[in-house]
């Protein structure tokens, strides 16, 4: 059973490598009761999550600058704290 159970670090690689490629049957298995059970790494997912797509919301209006616009600091900073 301990096999089954990711640790914290293995659960945020999985949730960051889910952004850019498939995982596996198991891995999505194995994240699945892991995020379930870990309130902390749920958190992680849902702000990694959020961060990506107004990272991507960002890139796709073509406002590419060297500073955030206000707007996205503030989404990004609520989703967050929440």
């Amino acid at each position: 059973m301990s096999r089954m159970l990711l640790s914290c670090k293995e659960a945020t690689y999985l949730v960051e490598k889910q952004m850019e490629s498939p995982l596996t049957i198991m891995e999505k298995f194995r994240l699945n009761i892991h995020l379930r059970l870990c309130k902390v790494c749920n958190a992680y997912q849902h702000q990694s999550e959020t961060i990506n797509i107004a990272l991507k919301k960002w890139t796709e209006e073509s406002v590419m600058s060297k500073e955030l616009p206000s707007e996205v600091k503030s989404e990004i900073l609520k989703e967050i704290n929440r």
